[in-house]
């Protein structure tokens, strides 16, 4: 599900109060209840430095960077070619927190139009694989997409893998995004805050 940010979302990302965007850098673990937990893809306390993989692992030539900007958010962008058989970029990170409780997960992101791939990966899944969900954004829009467990499925690069395990949002260790689907040329995505909720 996808909804672009109104004022009360903004508040509550950090993106209009200056003093609440201080408080979410300054506490790690922040959250509005035991079972809503917020944090921003940009605090080194809660995630490890963000690694890029692109297809030049596979001969391909796209390219990609990532990098904190001025609102203290993380800016992915780069250049999907396809040549070589190629045609993804992505960025991934150790995610450092333990959730309690969770039954869905919400990512804050302002995208530029493209699809995009949210990638986690738990220790239950082999080496590769990695539960993923598809996401649209609006070209220069800040919105949320919210997802559950059943919204992902197993890949391998690129492949559904059958008979995998059932993902457990409590699992998660590595959280990242990619670009492909055939999306050649320039992308940029602004990766703002995942927020872990609990409804049951």
């Amino acid at each position: 599900m996808m909804l672009a940010f109104n004022t009360d979302k903004l508040l509550k990302f950090g993106l209009i109060n200056g003093v609440i965007v201080a408080a979410l850098l300054m506490n790690p673990a922040y959250s509005a209840s035991e079972d809503n937990m917020l944090f921003r893809f940009a605090d080194e306390d809660h995630f490890e430095r963000w690694q890029i993989n692109n297809d030049t692992v596979m001969g391909g030539v796209s390219q990609s960077q990532i990098k904190q900007n001025q609102q203290q958010d993380l800016l992915f962008t780069g250049n999907v070619s396809l040549d070589n058989n190629g045609g993804f970029a992505s960025t991934e990170s150790r995610f450092t927190h333990q959730i309690s409780a969770a039954s869905s997960l919400t990512i804050a992101v302002k995208g530029d139009g493209k699809v995009y791939q949210l990638r986690l990966k738990t220790p239950q899944l082999s080496y590769g694989e990695a539960y993923v969900a598809n996401f649209t954004t609006q070209a220069d829009t800040l919105t949320e997409h919210t997802f559950t467990a059943a919204d992902f499925t197993v890949s391998f690069r690129g492949r559904v893998v059958s008979n995998a395990p059932e993902l457990n949002l409590l699992d998660i260790e590595r959280i990242g995004f990619l670009v492909a689907q055939k999306q050649q040329g320039p992308f940029a995505i602004e990766l703002h805050a995942i927020e872990f909720e609990n409804k049951q």
